[in-house]
């Protein structure tokens, strides 16, 4: 069943059940103000027989009461032993309340009886001397106009369950329109990997939201689609190089094997000259697939760093972010003689801390990298405008300004820096885990020679540090 038969059908559901509550209830009023009608008009009819009988002789006088008994009631008089000793038509059944109303022991009485299959409305009182004074009226009139109610209720309801039905058919019809709308756009994408097909849906409501929601889907995974496949292709790029350079001393390598061996025949069946290396040959050919290999081995782990979902490094925790960058500087102390100079002001965020401690990690090995033997290199963590700021400076060459903003990209590597270790993914990952954290990473300008490198990262809300003098 459809979700638009669902919502039609709930709609009926829902005016049935309101209707059925709305008729009974009105049954239930119309039915009680005729009963309370029927007794007030029994109550006149008792008051006017009461009044015009006087008092009443020994003798039963059937003319005496006739004279003055309403047209449209019966009435009866009840001894005090229960016999009846006048009536103005049809016997009506005493009952034991109508026997104790003509003893005394009761003032007044209503009840429902039935006489010759009709149903009657009976009021008893009690009448001095002669006992209690008995007054009916007929309830198939009142019977009559709740069933007729009753009826014209039950033909309203119906149609009225039956319009309401229609209409939510009809209107459900409409609010779905959205949804069919979203889901033609999810089987279109899932059919041609066509990610740029927004919804163009301008509302307020639930399903305006769900539609933006779903724009913004497609969007991050364009974006993502889009990152995905330039990752794929720089990698491809600068993989090829050092499995090419590996390939290459391997193969020479192996050439020299061959030549060093004692051969059968003197060349080889190609006609290819065969050269013997000598030990220093050999070894800086050794030294090179070494060092090809530490890239590519560094390479592969920074690309799979890149590739690597941050939920699945862990969850967020409150750190202080002067202790993350205090490890980094103990670390680079103990495997470098490089000298440094920390100023470090605690500054408590909400971080993923083995990502920031591993970007705060890349711009110290990118600073050791550049600075000239001897030159300390300076770190420090201050609060600055309700973020915390980790700058990294060297004394190196600088970073030109036209260049600022491309050393983040990935794989990118000046021309200055191609000679030098490293794949071009240090200062990506920097810039990735800043924005992972609603960061961001920058080249700052300083009077002095060289680079400073800035990693931004907001603080945690009850955070008061004081903001840092930056003059």
């Amino acid at each position: 069943m459809s979700f638009r038969t669902r919502l039609g059908l709930l709609v009926a559901a829902s005016v049935a059940v309101a209707v059925l509550a709305v008729s009974g209830v009105a049954l239930w009023i119309a039915r009680a103000e005729a009963r309370s009608a029927l007794d007030r008009k029994l109550d006149d009819r008792v008051a006017v027989l009461v009044a015009s009988g006087g008092r009443l002789p020994e003798r039963r006088s059937v003319q005496f009461f006739g004279r003055f008994v309403p047209r449209d009631v019966l009435a009866q008089i009840v001894a005090p032993n229960g016999a009846v000793v006048y009536a103005s038509d049809e016997v009506l059944p005493v009952t034991p309340a109508d026997v104790a109303v003509a003893n005394g022991r009761a003032r007044r009485h209503r009840t429902d009886v039935s006489a010759d299959g009709v149903r009657l409305r009976v009021l008893t009182v009690p009448v001095a001397p002669v006992g209690a004074l008995m007054v009916a009226s007929p309830l198939d009139e009142v019977d009559a106009n709740v069933a007729g109610l009753r009826n014209a209720l039950a033909v309203v309801a119906a149609i009225g369950v039956a319009g309401a039905g229609l209409l939510g058919f009809l209107v459900a019809g409409r609010a779905i329109q959205p949804v069919r709308r979203l889901t033609d756009a999810a089987r279109n994408v899932a059919q041609t990997q066509d990610l740029h097909q927004p919804i163009e849906l301008e509302r307020d409501d639930e399903l305006g939201e769900l539609a933006h929601s779903f724009n913004a889907m497609l969007e991050a995974l364009a974006l993502s689609r889009a990152q995905q496949h330039r990752l794929v292709t720089d990698a491809g790029h600068e993989l090829r190089t050092p499995l090419t350079s590996i390939r290459t001393n391997i193969e020479l390598l192996a050439r020299s094997e061959q030549a060093a061996a004692p051969a059968a025949d003197s060349g080889d069946a190609r006609g290819d000259a065969v050269v013997a290396l000598d030990t220093d040959e050999r070894r800086q050919m050794l030294d090179d697939v070494q060092f090809e290999l530490d890239q590519l081995t560094e390479l592969v782990n920074e690309l799979v760093e890149l590739a690597t979902d941050q939920r699945s490094q862990g969850e967020p925790e409150r750190v202080d972010l002067a202790e993350l960058a205090a490890s980094v500087v103990d670390r680079h102390r103990r495997r470098t003689e490089t000298d440094f100079v920390t100023a470090f002001e605690p500054c408590e965020v909400v971080v993923n801390a083995a990502l920031v401690e591993r970007a705060i990690g890349n711009l110290v090995d990118n600073a050791v990298k550049w600075s000239p033997p001897g030159e300390a290199i300076e770190i420090s963590v201050a609060a600055i405008d309700r973020e915390a700021h980790v700058r990294v400076r060297d004394h190196g060459p600088g970073i030109p300004a036209a260049l600022r903003e491309t050393v983040f990209e990935r794989f990118y590597r000046a021309p200055e820096a191609r000679s030098q270790p490293g794949s071009g993914l240090g200062l990506s990952i920097v810039d990735y885990v800043a924005r992972s954290h609603n960061g961001s990473a920058s080249v700052i300008d300083t009077d002095d020679p060289g680079t400073t490198v800035e990693l931004r990262i907001p603080l945690t809300a009850e955070a008061d540090s004081p903001p840092a003098d930056t003059s």
